[in-house]
């Protein structure tokens, strides 16, 4: 999979990069029958056209940091492309996101997902925005809250 190929290279804003993704379906047969899975064979951050390509606008939110800094922190970060199945033999995406929060209300709804890894320029600029608006709060329990507090108990 070629990754962000981008010879005259436009810089993204603070918190929108749009991208353009290409999209191709595999036919696979096992024990006699044929299924068709779906990949992002490219991730471009030029102008592209053609079949199977579309664009996509990668757009950060600021209540989404802690979302961002745990996939950034993982041992492989990925980014998530929300798809429309339009037919068994037709996907469309509709989406790219970097929260997993974000991608699993999708996929608790039976939306079709596909991830990538995520190319570096991009961890690097989800990082500055971070880093822009600070770190998120990790969930701090201070003495009155949680469950024991909600239920009287001490």
């Amino acid at each position: 999979m070629s990754v962000i190929s981008a010879p005259n290279f436009s810089p993204p804003t603070l918190n929108h990069w749009p991208l353009w993704i290409e999209l191709a379906p595999t036919q696979r047969v096992s024990r006699g029958w044929t299924s068709t899975s779906w990949s992002v064979v490219e991730l471009s951050a030029q102008p592209r056209s053609g079949e199977g390509i579309f664009q996509l606008d990668l757009v950060l939110y600021r209540g989404e940091r802690l979302a961002y800094r745990f996939n950034l922190a993982s041992q492989a970060p990925k980014l998530f492309v929300v798809c429309e199945a339009l037919e068994p033999e037709l996907w469309q995406p509709r989406l790219i996101t970097a929260s997993q929060d974000e991608v699993a209300d999708y996929m608790d709804a039976g939306q079709p997902v596909l991830d990538l890894p995520m190319p570096r320029v991009i961890h690097q600029w989800i990082d500055a925005f971070i880093a822009h608006h600070g770190e998120p709060e990790m969930g701090r329990k201070r003495r009155g809250q949680g469950p024991a507090a909600q239920c009287g108990e001490s």
